[in-house]
């Protein structure tokens, strides 16, 4: 073989060696372990419940103060009625906010709500929930709710002998994030 052919066979195969090494390009690089973390979640309820017990009573503006509304009483309007329970509060958490409300309950009937309101108010000991707001500081506080019924004075003729069936009245403890 010629030497010039041997040069030119050399020159190719280094030209091929070259190219094929040309597509890939390396770069140093280096791995850090980062540590896991194992969490736990809190928990959010209404525990030690006594609203399903408790009676609805007539307000104290009439001369039989306190009484127990019993099925077959007829109101009038004007009159109160009054649901006073209490329960528990679960609340376990970093940073837990959560709404305390009571649920709208289901309605029935020929009342109206120009006829018939409904309210509630919460106390824990003797201070009102602020703004609804439950935090992990009120865990294990007990919470006294109240739910009003109110036949609103005022309302027409057209509501004598009419009703109303409220059902499934509760209470809601909702999370928020602030």
């Amino acid at each position: 073989m010629k030497k010039s052919t041997k040069g030119a066979l050399a020159a190719g195969s280094a030209a091929v060696l070259l190219m094929g090494g040309a597509g890939t390009l390396a770069f140093w690089t280096a791995d850090a372990e980062v540590d896991g973390i194992s969490v736990t979640a809190g928990e959010l309820k209404i525990v030690s419940d006594t609203c399903a017990d408790a009676d609805w009573i007539f307000d104290s503006g009439e001369d039989e103060a306190s009484k127990v509304y019993e099925a077959g009483d007829l109101i009038v309007p004007g009159d109160v009625l009054t649901k006073n329970c209490s329960f528990e509060v679960q609340a376990t958490g970093e940073h837990l906010r959560a709404n305390l409300d009571a649920t709208a309950p289901v309605r029935g009937g020929t009342l109206t709500n120009t006829d018939v309101t409904i309210a509630s108010s919460f106390l824990i000991g003797a201070n009102p929930v602020v703004d609804g707001v439950i935090t992990e500081a009120n865990d294990g506080d007990v919470v006294n709710a109240s739910l009003t019924v109110t036949f609103l004075p005022g309302s027409l003729n057209a509501s004598q002998t009419g009703t109303v069936s409220l059902t499934d009245f509760g209470f809601s403890l909702t999370q928020i994030h602030s």
